[in-house]
């Protein structure tokens, strides 16, 4: 919801509020930004005391925070929101991805985290939608969605299970399996991944995409949404075969094609000269999403020792909130010297190169 529920909307949060394109893609940048800086502390606390006693707070602060915009009129308030709801939002994605591996092993591990990709994609083709058509009634109205965060903390007080640990191992020190005998350059190599994953995703789909087809196309917020969230078909069909997909490939190869679909996605809606090739490029987007981003998620999560996940993978969404922060204001900025088409072709091709070079090396 954050995000891909406020996308489509940035355009007609522009026209109500009379700013810049860059100030409405604040918008998404104060959501992100202080996951860059928080999610490491919460995951070391969530490594000492548990994941629930941090993840039901934290659906409460999001639902709260996200909502009460729908009565602020002060522009600076509603990204203080933004940012306080970002917070909670960082502690409920890490730890979402961190009960998994917490509470499943081996093929059901793959499986569930590629079903959980599948869900994340069922939400962001719906919520484009959904945002859109409620930004024609109101600017704010999609806000009172986040509302719907209250529901999922209720029956999780009773019903979501807590992790056993392993008293004797809550003592380690991160410090000394950083320091140790493990290689780190899997780890490297999968949060440059998760970084170039979410500034594509957010500078160039979330963002650049939207504001492209409502300069050049002259779409509703309610047709925008509808094309921003295609890709989501294709990254959910992709994610729920994820187990498949590792049975072929290597999780850094699935990872290197990601980046080739990516590319061939952006470039295609740079060079489209109608919206039925615009819905074509993303849905190919979507199906690099699908074969890149659970796919880091698993490879993370198999490698983490069991008293360590909570602050790798909080790690991990530090670098994705460092690329969703990152990813909208560059490509805002770089459109306004260069236009929309010029951006999305060359991050496309830049996505396009890393994805054939990383893939070419991995083989050998």
């Amino acid at each position: 919801m954050g995000v891909s529920l406020i996308s489509p909307v940035l355009p007609a949060v522009q026209e109500a509020w009379n700013i810049s394109e860059a100030q409405a893609s604040l918008l998404l940048s104060a959501f992100t930004l202080p996951g860059i800086f928080l999610t490491l502390p919460i995951g070391l606390l969530t490594d000492r005391i548990g994941r629930k006693p941090i993840l039901i707070p934290a659906l409460v602060v999001f639902g709260l925070s996200g909502g009460g915009i729908i009565f602020i009129s002060d522009f600076t308030l509603i990204l203080v929101l933004r940012a306080i709801q970002g917070a909670a939002s960082s502690a409920i994605a890490m730890l979402t991805v961190t009960l998994l591996g917490d509470l499943y092993s081996g093929e059901q591990r793959r499986v569930l985290i590629g079903t959980n990709a599948a869900i994340l994609a069922v939400g962001a083709a719906g919520y484009p939608l959904l945002g859109g058509a409620l930004a024609t009634v109101a600017w704010s109205a999609p806000f009172a969605c986040f509302l719907l965060a209250l529901l999922v903390a209720v029956p999780g007080i009773t019903l979501l299970e807590e992790p056993q640990r392993d008293e004797n191992n809550t003592n380690s020190s991160i410090r000394a399996f950083l320091t140790g005998p493990t290689s780190m350059t899997p780890f490297v190599v999968l949060y440059l991944a998760i970084f170039g994953i979410f500034v594509i995703l957010y500078g160039a789909q979330l963002t650049a995409v939207p504001f492209l087809l409502a300069n050049e196309y002259h779409l509703s917020s309610a047709s925008i949404g509808l094309l921003v969230g295609l890709p989501a078909v294709t990254m959910g069909a992709t994610a729920m075969q994820g187990d498949r997909v590792l049975r072929s490939l290597t999780s850094f190869q699935s990872i290197a094609l990601g980046f080739v679909s990516y590319g061939i996605g952006l470039v295609g809606v740079a060079v489209a000269d109608s919206i039925y090739v615009v819905a074509g490029a993303l849905l190919l987007f979507g199906l690099g999403q699908g074969l890149a981003e659970p796919i880091t998620d698993t490879a993370l999560n198999e490698r983490a020792p069991d008293e360590f996940r909570g602050s790798i993978m909080s790690i991990r969404t530090s670098v994705l909130r460092l690329g969703t922060t990152v990813g909208p204001p560059l490509s805002v900025g770089a459109a306004a010297l260069f236009g929309y088409r010029q951006t999305l072709l060359v991050s496309g091709a830049a996505a396009f190169l890393i994805g054939v070079t990383w893939f070419t090396v991995r083989r050998q």
